[in-house]
């Protein structure tokens, strides 16, 4: 892009732009080339006169350039709230407003996002067809503008759009629901928005035939069915309140709505392929518990570990070999030694239960979160998974140690080593299987060369 031309737009110089333009027809055809264009600056930085003197030189496919980002010059002015620029550029060309980013984005999604009030009643404001049906249109994700303003908390935005909606008649957009079913009114009880949550309800329930209040998301479940779940896990006042709410419009638990006419109790989607099969109530459960995911935690303790400064990663990898050889150890030397049955076989501490468990049941905690910390910090070593596999061929040799030593049957002992050596076993495949394919790929890139 010419450097002249990028200065005068971030300056709001048209004179400039009508100069260079005069000097060299072709300088906006070649910028149209580049991904950014100057009409992408020049909306960004809100220079109004000059977007005005450069619409008039350009053709109209300049203007649904995408940038790097996959957006075009209409979303930055739409997520900036440029009004004045909306203006142009809806005047340069109507098809603007049903423009789609890259994510499927319209620029009234990206007037949702920031909460861009003006903008969205900007569009209304022109009274085309275009505009009415932009309301309707759905991003890769099935989000209509009206799910993007709850999801991003812009109660003004989405109040503004919801009274457009009313307006044009469209209240069946309200139902429309996401790429998991949700409508507008799923996610405001979910993300527990009083304010929204009233105005879809008419504060005393007078719009739920327009809402579909007994819609199901794709997990089964109605708002009411989010609002006891939501209730059981955190059981705040705002919650309680979002249930009274709900009960006084009329709102039905899923299991309460089978009786309801068919339209109302599935599930409607606007330009986005019929909703699937309602999941288990287990599983919406273990969905929205995610958080308690344990891998979830151990990535995060990898991330503090690998940010953490290589002493403290010494000191940790230190401490935790040293606990690790002690709490070994005692597999290798009880502190009373072992008591030999009369066979002779069995070389046990204790014959007793009650005694073996309060000793090595803390000794064994301490051996494996101490390879658990091994294991984190080697994550960034060289060799990481063969020297996983040594680390979990520890863990195995512990356990077969620790079952020969305890009060157990000779044959549970065996049992228990057979398939100890069995996953040992698959985890050499695995390895060797990992190496053949990193060799492979290293001839085939020598080949190349």
């Amino acid at each position: 892009m010419d450097p002249r031309l990028v200065e005068a737009a971030l300056n709001g110089n048209s004179m400039e732009l009508q100069r260079l333009h005069g000097a060299d027809s072709l300088l906006l055809e070649r910028d149209s080339l580049y991904p950014e264009t100057v009409l992408h600056i020049a909306a960004m930085g809100g220079q109004t006169e000059f977007v005005r003197e450069l619409l008039k030189l350009i053709k109209p496919d300049f203007a649904t350039k995408l940038d790097k980002d996959g957006f075009s010059a209409i979303h930055i002015a739409f997520a900036k709230g440029y009004v004045e620029i909306v203006r142009e550029l809806l005047i340069f060309s109507r098809e603007l407003a049903r423009l789609k980013s890259r994510d499927g984005r319209t620029s009234l999604h990206c007037a949702a996002v920031t909460g861009r009030v003006q903008v969205i009643k900007e569009l209304h404001s022109l009274r085309s067809e275009m505009p009415q049906k932009g309301i309707g249109e759905v991003t890769l994700r099935g989000d209509t503008a009206l799910h993007i303003a709850v999801k991003y908390n812009q109660f003004e935005a989405f109040e503004a759009m919801f009274d457009i909606v009313k307006q044009l008649n469209m209240e069946e957009i309200m139902s429309a629901g996401d790429e998991d079913g949700n409508t507008v009114l799923h996610l405001a009880v979910a993300r527990k928005q009083t304010q929204t949550v009233k105005l879809l309800l008419g504060g005393d329930g007078s719009h739920h035939e327009a809402v579909g209040v007994n819609m199901t998301n794709r997990s089964g479940f109605t708002a009411l069915d989010v609002s006891d779940v939501i209730q059981q896990m955190a059981g705040e006042p705002t919650d309680f309140m979002l249930r009274d709410l709900l009960l006084r419009a009329g709102v039905l638990r899923a299991s309460e709505a089978e009786d309801v006419d068919t339209a109302q109790v599935h599930h409607k989607q606007i330009s986005v392929e019929a909703a699937l099969p309602p999941q288990r109530i287990s599983q919406f459960i273990l969905h929205e518990i995610s958080l308690l995911n344990p891998w979830r935690y151990w990535k995060k303790l990898a991330n503090e570990v690998k940010k953490s400064p290589s002493q403290t990663q010494n000191a940790l990898l230190v401490v935790a070999v040293l606990i690790a050889t002690i709490t070994y150890q005692t597999i290798l030397n009880p502190p009373n030694g072992f008591y030999y049955g009369e066979d002779h076989i069995a070389a046990n501490i204790s014959e007793n239960l009650q005694e073996f468990l309060p000793f090595m049941v803390p000794n064994s905690i301490g051996f494996f979160a101490s390879l658990a910390v091994i294991i984190l910090v080697m994550d960034g070593f060289p060799l990481k998974a063969l020297l996983g596999i040594d680390v979990r061929c520890m863990a195995a040799s512990y356990v077969c140690g620790l079952l020969l030593i305890g009060p157990t049957g000779i044959n549970g002992s065996h049992l228990a080593m057979t398939v100890i050596g069995i996953m040992v076993f698959l985890d050499f495949i695995r390895f060797a299987y990992w190496l053949v394919r990193r060799w492979s790929k290293e001839i085939r890139n020598c080949r190349r060369i």
